[in-house]
């Protein structure tokens, strides 16, 4: 009888102690790890009756500029506005209206690294959703 209670404050014990033991990890940075790279987030998909196309081009291996082309789409008249971040790989980041209509284009200036741009787009019922949020890497020629 005492070797049952013995084992059984023993575990009970163990049991308590265990979720002792975890390390705090502190937060990263939306938009970088603690190492400086960028790092994507969350988007969402929009319904097909409200999609909208919106590409996002290769940099430009001569002079880094980044394109960004409203496509149109199913959506198309139920976007009020369109919003494109570019963060680059130095930290800083500059921010252009993108107009809802098809074949707008929006040029940001990048940097010879790897850049994140971030598309976000409003409907006219006020909503906002980022629809876009992914790294362009510099390419050379050759």
């Amino acid at each position: 009888m005492k070797q049952w209670v013995f084992i059984s404050i023993l575990a009970l014990m163990a049991i308590l102690l265990a979720g002792c033991t975890n390390v705090p990890v502190p937060p990263t940075v939306q938009g970088q790890n603690p190492a400086g790279t960028l790092v994507t987030g969350p988007v969402v998909t929009l319904p097909v009756t409200t999609s909208v196309d919106i590409q996002v081009m290769q940099k430009d291996s001569v002079y880094s500029t980044v394109d960004v082309v409203f496509g149109g789409g199913n959506g198309q008249l139920q976007v009020s506005s369109g919003d494109v971040v570019l963060t680059r790989s130095d930290g800083t980041s500059e921010t252009r209206k993108l107009q809802p209509e098809k074949g707008a284009t929006v040029t940001l200036q990048g940097t010879k690294g790897t850049d994140r741009v971030e598309v976000s787009v409003t409907m006219k019922d006020g909503k906002t959703y980022k629809i876009i949020d992914q790294l362009v890497p510099y390419r050379t020629r050759g």
